[in-house]
């Protein structure tokens, strides 16, 4: 029985473009006071690591894990 994967690909791969986007925002607002700051950092963080978890487990395991 085949497992269809490409579901949760594509949301290893959203969750490094939001955690990229986070990020690129950040740069650029400087003016957020500093708990709004550091909530939007931990976004972009949990973001970016479950997106790498995501997609380094699906390269490593193959198409069925």
């Amino acid at each position: 029985m085949a497992r269809v994967r490409f579901p949760f690909t594509f949301m290893g791969v959203m969750a490094l473009g939001i955690g990229l986007w986070v990020f690129a925002y950040l740069a650029g607002h400087r003016a957020m006071d500093l708990l709004s700051q550091d909530v939007a950092g931990a976004t972009g963080v949990v973001c970016l690591g479950f997106g790498a978890y995501v997609l380094v487990r699906r390269v490593r395991r193959g198409p069925q894990h």
